[in-house]
């Protein structure tokens, strides 16, 4: 009896040894280095991540634009890289729950970005600006 509760202790902590460095071996989904979130109504309505440059997206730095509400109004990511005094817009028309990718440059450089609802004449709902690099 003590032969099988050891040799099944020593199964037991083999298998975690193997399955813990199979997840070690395992490279972790990449995260985006920071997000801002736009709400309308106290619920939200859009989201832009922005992702450093990791060797995908031919080694650029993107954005990814979600639309999170079913509103009929587009959702853009409004953006300045290193400081230049020209705002850039992309804009997600795709409709709801739906996500757009926005490349944007290689090599360093800081951002300033924030994202909105269009929502026609008024003046758009915007997040806070959030600052991040590359």
């Amino acid at each position: 009896m003590k032969t099988w509760r050891r040799a099944g202790l020593y199964l037991g902590i083999s298998s975690l040894v193997t399955a813990g460095a199979v997840n070690l071996a395992m490279p972790a989904q990449a995260a985006a280095s920071s997000s801002a979130i736009v709400k309308t109504g106290g619920t939200r309505a859009g989201e832009a991540w922005f992702n450093r440059s990791n060797g995908t997206h031919s080694n650029k730095a993107w954005f990814d634009v979600y639309d999170a509400k079913c509103d009929a109004e587009p959702v853009y990511v409004q953006y300045s890289i290193n400081g230049d005094l020209k705002d850039y817009t992309q804009e997600n028309d795709g409709g709801c729950g739906t996500t757009m990718g926005v490349n944007l440059q290689t090599g360093y450089f800081t951002i300033k970005y924030r994202v909105c609802v269009d929502n026609g004449v008024f003046s758009d709902s915007c997040s806070s600006w959030k600052s991040d690099h590359n």
